[in-house]
């Protein structure tokens, strides 16, 4: 009987360590405030315009809960712009879910993740979390995941967008009123595989959006790519290639790439310099109305692409000239702490800009240059600050695009940002 017993105790002190194991609570907290200086970010500013300062903060609490094999998660966000509401309203409406699923972990090799999610591959060209921007990006989807080895894993993922607004509704079906990107997407398929090495890493992506028209009806639009990267001892190389087909919201038969080559220089463990260059297909401004050969970045994080002042596919220049950009960016650690980013980039137009009537010839495609500096200070494993200012010295071309004729003979964006995070286990 003692034996049982011992027994019995042996295998409930067992059963209850494995279940302490992978029984827990952790709770993320992420405070971010930034102050921005706007003299001609997104797009140039005018002659005799005053520049406008702005901050911005948020406020995400996210909860993970494991056990066994189930994963919750949970995250609530305030995004707001300083004083934006009264000092005795606190109803901003700025309150919202960033995430919120569930994942279920069939075994090693396979599992499945329902709700709301981000959605991040590769470099985040073509799909991102957008943590740049206060607000973030998520969707709603289901997952699956496969890994066939430490090296190799793929993704599918399957998304749905509908709305519970009735009176936009057509007789005949349900209509879908948010544009997103540049595109009313109703759904997508996406299918993700890597494989990746210590030094190097190949992937490739297959998304379908199920774009909706103004009538109702449903299109198709396709973007397959691959990302490479392979690192030596001094030096790397890394890229991307993607390809658009289909039809777009606008019911426009679309065929448009996109095509990125970078060189990594290590000088030495603490400063590298990348040159590199990225084309992004347009759609000349002459072009028939039914094609559109502009390739869209679509729900990627732009800003970390093309230049920090974000005039291109930040909320803009979808279905345009597209962009071809020259760039060379530097990264000097000083110490620990401290750190400095450095880039310039050289902008023109993929496409046909224009037509010059005097001078009987298309415009030129030269768009203009921009500068940028970041320096970050890490204060505490919790808190780092961030000073980034910006310069565009912008051409005739720019003018053009943006429409802005008379511009101010000074384009720049000035900011600090100081974020707060920390991250601790509750059980």
């Amino acid at each position: 009987m003692k034996k049982h017993i011992l027994a019995l105790s042996a295998l409930t002190f067992i059963s209850f360590s494995a279940q302490a194991q992978v029984d827990s609570l952790k709770l993320n907290l992420d405070f971010r405030t930034r102050a921005e200086l706007d003299n001609g970010y997104k797009t140039l500013i005018p002659k005799n315009k005053s520049p406008e300062t702005t901050v911005f903060s948020r406020a995400r609490l996210g909860v993970d809960y494991y056990f066994q094999n189930v994963e919750l998660y949970m995250s609530l966000q305030d995004v707001r712009v300083w004083g934006e509401v009264a000092s005795t309203d606190q109803r901003s409406g700025s309150l919202n879910v960033n995430e919120a699923w569930a994942k279920y972990q069939f075994n090693k090799n396979a599992a499945v993740k329902v709700g709301r999610q981000i959605l991040s591959y590769d470099d985040e060209r073509l799909l991102g979390a957008l943590d740049w921007q206060m607000q973030g990006r998520s969707f709603d989807g289901a997952k699956g995941i496969f890994r066939f080895s430490p090296q190799s894993k793929l993704e599918a993922v399957v998304t749905y967008n509908n709305d519970e607004i009735d009176t936009n509704d057509l007789g005949d079906r349900e209509f879908y009123g948010i544009l997103d990107s540049g595109e009313r997407t109703r759904s997508m398929q996406i299918v993700h595989y890597e494989y990746l090495l210590p030094k190097a890493s190949f992937s490739f992506i297959g998304l379908n959006n199920v774009v909706q028209n103004v009538t109702g009806t449903h299109y198709d639009m396709l973007t397959i790519g691959v990302n490479a990267k392979k690192y030596y001892e001094n030096f790397g190389f890394f890229g991307s290639a993607y390809w658009q087909t289909g039809k777009n919201t606008l019911a426009q038969s679309k065929n448009a790439y996109q095509f990125s080559a970078n060189v990594d220089f290590i000088l030495n463990p603490k400063a590298n310099v990348i040159l590199g260059a990225e084309w992004l297909s347009g759609t000349d401004y002459d072009a028939n109305n039914f094609k559109n050969n502009s390739f869209s970045p679509l729900y990627g994080t732009n800003h970390k692409f093309n230049g920090f002042m974000d005039y291109f596919f930040v909320g803009n220049h979808f279905n345009n000239v597209g962009l071809n950009d020259y760039y060379l960016k530097s990264n000097f650690k000083f110490t620990p702490k401290a750190s400095l980013a450095l880039q310039i980039h050289a902008f023109e137009a993929n496409a046909e800009l224009g037509f010059d009537v005097e001078e009987q010839k298309n415009l030129s495609k030269y768009l203009g240059t921009e500068a940028d500096a970041v320096f970050n200070y890490k204060f505490a494993n919790a808190f780092t600050m961030q000073l980034g200012h910006s310069q565009m010295f912008a051409a005739e071309g720019m003018k053009r695009l943006k429409n802005v004729a008379n511009p101010s003979s000074m384009q720049s964006w000035t900011w600090l940002g100081l974020n707060f995070s920390s991250l601790f286990k509750v059980k």
